[in-house]
């Protein structure tokens, strides 16, 4: 072993909770690196209270071993980098400048910016921005049913699930709860219809001009039969449904009012350095 690099475990006063010695008692060090020392107290916040001996033997070993790692490496480095290389003022200035503004302006954020979007603002921004909302693949709205194929009652089934009426689908829910193995309404929800095909045995090689001839779609596999039912759909290039966008539009506007907020507090807290002759600039 090294000399210079001694690491020693007092692992009595670790498992013991680290107790706090007589305040004119000096603790004895558990590790060293060169003229650095790790106390038992340091070994607090790894070992909780009330750990029991063996874990609490793991997590000192694990805390010790990680110190005296970043102990050695911090040597290292300050034995390898110049004095030049090891000045860190200028950037810990800029952080904590950088951090206290950030925190100034989380704090007026949260105290003063207006968080509610309201919908005629969402449906306004969707309208004037509407090339911006393009749909990139195909949605739909409607039913999706998977069940076995010795379910019974499949042509009622089948019924139902190619019917827009709302007794039809009602019956159809009180099926599926007990034969189908999936059972989706999405008859209020625009969803991507790549979400749906991927879930039944069918290749469809061109999705859009196949949405555009086809509402009910019935195929099998060895096990299932599929029903897929579409009330409604867009195709990719159209503009997408407000609906989809509409949170996205949300946290534009939101993002929107926070950068001219911040631009706002920036030019008051100049101008009033102004009216308060609060700085010179020399020439």
């Amino acid at each position: 072993m090294n000399k210079r690099l001694t690491v020693c475990f007092a692992w009595m006063v670790v498992l013991t909770g680290c107790s706090l010695l007589d305040e004119d008692q000096k603790e004895a060090p558990v590790a060293r690196v060169f003229e650095q020392y790790l106390y038992p107290s340091d070994l607090s916040d790894a070992v909780p209270p009330g750990t029991n001996s063996p874990d609490s033997t793991i997590l000192a070993r694990r805390y010790i071993d990680t110190w005296v790692r970043d102990q050695l490496m911090l040597h290292r480095a300050e034995q390898a980098l110049t004095e030049e290389q090891k000045d860190f003022e200028k950037q810990i200035a800029e952080y904590r400048k950088s951090l206290l503004i950030f925190s100034y302006r989380q704090k007026l954020l949260q105290q003063k910016l207006d968080t509610v979007v309201s919908e005629p603002e969402i449906r306004s921004y969707y309208e004037e921005n509407l090339n911006n909302f393009m749909l990139g693949q195909d949605v739909i709205k409607g039913t999706f049913v998977k069940v076995s194929l010795s379910a019974p009652r499949m042509a009622e089934l089948r019924a139902w699930s190619r019917s827009n009426n709302g007794e039809a689908l009602a019956e159809m829910e009180k099926y599926c709860l007990s034969y189908a193995d999936k059972f989706s309404d999405f008859n209020d929800t625009w969803v991507y219809f790549s979400s749906i095909k991927v879930q039944f045995p069918m290749q469809i090689s061109n999705p859009s001009a196949y949405l555009r001839y086809n509402r009910n779609i019935e195929t099998t596999d060895s096990r299932y039969r599929y029903f897929l039912h579409i009330s409604d759909h867009l195709t990719e290039g159209e503009p997408a449904p407000l609906e989809m966008v509409s949170q996205d539009i949300t946290n534009i506007i939101l993002n929107k009012r926070k950068i001219e907020f911040f631009r706002d507090l920036e030019q008051r807290v100049y101008n009033d350095g102004v009216s308060r002759n609060q700085f010179e600039i020399y020439q």
